[in-house]
């Protein structure tokens, strides 16, 4: 496969901006080929597609990182796989919300409806469910769906390997069309408001979007992330050794560890979702 030939786990930790390329390119075909041979399934197509083409590189990155642990359980505690992570989810963020912005109205209806759809859906769910405007409801119920998703990533990582990058994956382009949406009304505002939009306007507008939902975002993401590469320890642990085995209690303990993060950074990101992000405007 040529796409996995590109990246070397090992290579790409220590330098995160060219998995951040590899990552927006990834998600940039996958995107182009959705159009070109699905363009009436293209929402779900190009998460498939960015999901093949992105598995042998997750399931790379699980192998490295527990034969690392292995052999010295205290060398950083998996901070490189995080980066990695993070980085992959930059660049497909990336890749959607620029074809969001930059496609017209016509295509981008029909290459981002699903996620569209679900995003209306999410914010008709939190206004029927919130009383009033109580913060502490609009928290549980992030908290609560957020808590869900990493249950998700790691039973999929456990399950299937690199399931979680499924997950992952579908949450890139939802964030991506958020983002996107906020980006084009706001250049649609300053254009009617100038008549045109200046480069100002426009880098505004992309700092403007890109922080108010990448803020929360990344933390959010990261846990899923973390989530996900436990699972696959779990399902690596489970082929590999015994239940009796002491390595197979060195990752598990290994594995609580990362669950604990993964929890750590669900909590953190939904204080700042409901009480940072929507200053942002």
């Amino acid at each position: 496969m040529v796409l996995e030939a590109l990246g070397n786990p090992s290579y790409l930790q220590k330098n995160p901006k060219e998995l951040f390329i590899l990552s927006f390119s990834y998600t940039a075909i996958a995107v182009l080929l959705s159009l070109w041979i699905f363009p009436e399934y293209a929402g779900l197509t190009m998460v498939f597609f960015s999901v093949m083409a992105t598995i042998p590189l997750m399931l790379k990155m699980i192998l490295f990182e527990e034969k690392k642990y292995m052999s010295n359980p205290y060398d950083e505690k998996h901070i490189g796989a995080i980066k990695f992570f993070v980085f992959m989810f930059l660049g497909m963020v990336g890749a959607y919300t620029l074809f969001f912005v930059m496609l017209p109205e016509s295509s981008v209806s029909n290459l981002f409806s699903i996620q569209i759809e679900t995003i209306n859906q999410i914010n008709t769910d939190i206004s029927k469910t919130i009383t009033g405007k109580y913060i502490g409801d609009l928290f549980s119920i992030i908290l609560i769906n957020n808590l869900k998703v990493m249950v998700f990533a790691l039973l999929f990582s456990f399950i299937y390997g690199s399931g979680a990058i499924f997950i992952l994956t579908w949450n890139a382009s939802v964030i991506s069309v958020a983002i996107g949406s906020l980006i084009r009304k706001m250049i649609y505002v300053a254009g009617s408001a100038t008549g045109s939009v200046s480069v100002t306007g426009y880098f505004g507008a992309i700092t403007t979007g890109l922080s108010r939902y990448l803020l929360h975002g990344i933390p959010e993401i990261g846990a899923y992330f973390v989530a996900g590469l436990a699972g696959g320890l779990i399902s690596i642990a489970t082929i590999k050794y015994q239940m009796n085995d002491s390595n197979f209690s060195k990752i598990m303990r290994d594995v609580l560890f990362l669950v604990f993060i993964s929890v750590l950074l669900i909590v953190l990101s939904a204080i700042v979702e409901v009480s940072i992000s929507p200053m942002i405007a």
